[in-house]
């Protein structure tokens, strides 16, 4: 095994850091077998970008004759990965020289290996904060796909995976991101490894929309019917994600078992003043269910199993 490593990049109207980041490539201390890049129909500089450093990096580039939107063109670009391993890529960060070999040196027999990553501002300075400082999680290392059903510590631009993996997490479902449900499949394969170092300068963009944006005045019964909207459909999502969590292969009898419980009280949310059943599975398995987030897992649980019946007389709980 040649231990050969593929990148993996959706561009779409990036001109305006895209040098940066294949710069940060070309200067890795381990160069990757292949750039895959697959340009979704830009209108900007970026396909412009893209030929300079065709006779510098090893870069496969197409353009998409239609525009697919981010998920389906990532999903496209990785269906071409020749190499051994994955590397997924951002068009707007920049990456730590030794990225690259630091992640393949410490994915051992692991599904997927990353990194935490630096925060940069629209100038490329630090903003002092770690990725995992600003999530407030716990970045983990985990064999357990069922730690990524309501949070998730893994982000795309920061993994290397095997590519045994991709045909485990293609085609992406649409009920949850694809960074979470890469992760969670490298998790009930093989594991996952957390390698504490930042290797991506993860580019934050300010946005100038909040500002331009006017705040309706709503009425009080307007506020509460839209809070238990709001409820009924994170436990909508939760049973819908849970769901696609079902389909992973690999899955043991235990954790198939522990899914189609929590999907049950999920659904059960109408029904109920107090969905003790709901609580009492999230505290029984809370090490697992809720190993990245930092927050009290007894505070929660309590949270997540109030009832629609209880809620609409109490929505601000």
């Amino acid at each position: 095994m040649s231990d050969s490593i593929s990148i993996i990049m959706a561009t779409y109207n990036g001109s305006t850091y895209l040098r940066e980041q294949l710069d940060s490539i070309l200067h890795q201390t381990l160069l990757p077998k292949e750039i895959i890049i697959q340009d979704d129909c830009s209108t900007d500089d970026t396909v412009l970008i893209i030929q300079e450093y065709l006779c510098h990096l090893p870069i496969q580039f197409e353009i998409n004759p239609v525009n697919l939107g981010y998920v389906r063109n990532f999903e496209l670009a990785l269906s071409k990965a020749t190499g051994d391993y994955i590397a997924l890529c951002d068009q707007d960060d920049i990456w730590a020289p030794n990225k690259l070999k630091l992640l393949l040196s410490n994915i051992g027999g692991k599904s997927l290996v990353y990194s935490n990553s630096l925060l940069i501002n629209s100038k490329s300075e630090s903003l002092n904060t770690t990725l995992s400082q600003k999530l407030r999680n716990h970045f983990i290392s985990t064999h357990s796909p069922l730690t990524f059903i309501y949070d998730n510590c893994v982000s795309a631009h920061a993994m290397l995976f095997h590519h045994s993996l991709i045909p485990y997490t293609t085609p992406f479902p649409s009920q949850l991101y694809f960074d979470a449900w890469i992760a969670a499949n490298a998790a009930a394969l093989n594991g996952i490894s957390y390698i504490d170092q930042t290797l991506v300068h993860y580019r934050q963009h300010t946005n100038n929309t909040l500002s331009k944006t006017t705040k309706t005045k709503l009425s009080l019964f307007k506020k509460i019917s839209l809070k238990v909207e709001k409820k009924a459909s994170e436990h909508d999502s939760h049973a819908k994600i849970i769901s696609e969590f079902l389909s992973i292969s690999s899955l043991t009898n235990d954790e198939q078992n522990l899914l189609k419980s929590l999907q049950i009280a999920h659904l059960a949310f109408a029904h109920h003043w107090f969905n003790f059943t709901l609580f009492t599975l999230l505290i029984l398995h809370r090490k697992t269910l809720f190993a990245i987030t930092t927050r009290n897992p007894f505070s929660i649980a309590l949270k997540k199993s109030i009832g629609l019946k209880l809620y609409r007389l109490f929505p601000f709980l």
